[in-house]
């Protein structure tokens, strides 16, 4: 086992090492310094490979079973859920989300669920039974390629929407971007400035909802905010080190010394009080739970963000996760970031805006459609995949054990 192990290990360092090149860039950006940078960014990508150590592990242990093409499946999905919450969680690049052509089963069973199935077809391969082999991996590559993902339409109502890319947070700049937006309703990014209710008074013919840091009760909160109702979403899922400190005390010092800001950001509740439309902030767009929390019932998506300090490769799957998301809610997204990568997005592609990529400073409008429908995967979220696969772990886990007594 332990081979078996040690390949997945190292499979996992290359793939993270290559995927998430850019957190070396982010904890740098903020004067670390070269080593620290190497050292911290080494420790998070051992950490994620061991995941992968541990499913072929699994693929080991369960090579024999006549049911492994629906056990290591279940196995990839349970650890995928754990690598999600685990320490803060760190959902980023699960396996459903890699391949847009493959986005076809988004609305039913959401990303995590699409990388159920395709750990499922991968198992099937190996089959010597034919049935499964050809037939039932078949089937759920055609609900991949073509399922009710690639063809969804939404006939809601019409809104016209305008995003804001500054560039930076230079408040005036951002003013200036606003007052020149076609439409009247205007998202900018994460975080811009601390929200003050005379903010509104500036844009009496604009409906403004953007990021700014609020203060209740002496806790701090980065927040997405309507300047007009004043309506607020407080983020809920914090970026470790960034915005909050995990482990506490034990590494108290260590936002100071790497002189990172925002380090005393509290975390909002997970059901908060909606409007029409749903905020997520950052990344919690890729949390699982956040997510169907505060889409459900609502009509479209903001997602507001600054991805100006993680380099090239994190914005483009920043925005690779934006897109899945619209397709799995069928909802647009109106993704407004500080300095790219902004996109109106269509839960159908072709229907999207075009990109304000890396270092443009402007604006782009669109028309969107409102959807307060919601898809079998917002009605449900993941719980019903993941008993299930907790069920059929067990189940192998007990026939594993009674195997080895029995020996």
């Amino acid at each position: 086992m332990k081979k078996y192990f040690l390949l997945g290990f190292i499979s996992g360092i290359i793939f993270w090492a290559i995927s998430v090149s850019w957190i070396y860039s982010a904890i740098n950006f903020y004067g670390a310094g070269d080593l620290i940078s190497f050292l911290i960014s080494s420790l998070l990508i051992l950490y994620l490979s061991l995941y992968s150590g541990l499913f072929f592990s699994g693929i080991y242990l369960f090579k024999e079973s006549d049911f492994r093409w629906l056990i290591l499946p279940s196995l990839f999905y349970f650890l995928e859920w754990i690598k999600s919450w685990m320490i803060s969680g760190f959902p980023w690049l699960n396996l459903g989300i890699i391949f847009d052509k493959l986005w076809g089963a988004l609305p039913l069973v959401g990303i995590s669920g699409t990388s159920f199935i395709i750990a499922m077809i991968v198992c099937l391969l190996f089959e010597r039974n034919l049935f499964l082999k050809l037939g039932l991996s078949a089937a759920l590559s055609i609900l991949l390629l073509f399922g009710p993902g690639h063809y969804q339409e939404i006939d809601g109502e019409s809104l016209d929407v305008t995003v804001i890319q500054p560039g930076d947070n230079d408040f005036e700049k951002i003013i200036d971007l606003t007052n020149q937006a076609e439409h009247d309703l205007v998202v900018w990014p994460e975080a811009v400035t601390w929200y003050d209710k005379s903010i509104s008074k500036i844009f009496e013919n604009k409906i403004v909802i953007g990021g700014f840091f609020t203060s209740i009760d002496e806790q701090v909160y980065a927040s997405l905010v309507n300047i007009t109702d004043g309506h607020t979403y407080n983020k809920r899922n914090l970026v470790p080190f960034g915005e909050f400190q995990p482990f506490g005390s034990l590494l108290k010092g260590f936002n100071a010394f790497f002189n990172i800001p925002n380090s005393n950001i509290s975390k909002g509740k997970l059901n908060q009080k909606k409007s029409y439309w749903s905020g997520l902030i950052c990344w919690e767009l890729a949390f699982n739970e956040t997510f169907v929390s505060r889409v459900k019932d609502t009509s479209f998506i903001i997602h507001s963000s600054n991805d100006s300090w993680y380099g090239k490769e994190m914005p483009e799957q920043h925005l690779k996760l934006a897109r899945a998301r619209a397709v799995e809610s069928n909802k647009w997204v109106v993704r407004s970031t500080t300095d790219g990568m902004s996109q109106i997005i269509s839960p159908k592609k072709d229907k999207s805006s075009k990109i304000l990529k890396r270092g443009e400073v402007g604006s782009i409008s669109s028309e969107i459609k409102l959807n307060e429908k919601n898809t079998l995967y917002l009605i449900y979220g993941d719980f019903p995949l993941l008993i299930t696969c907790l069920v059929i772990l067990l189940l192998a886990t007990l026939q594993k054990n009674k195997i080895v007594m029995e020996d």
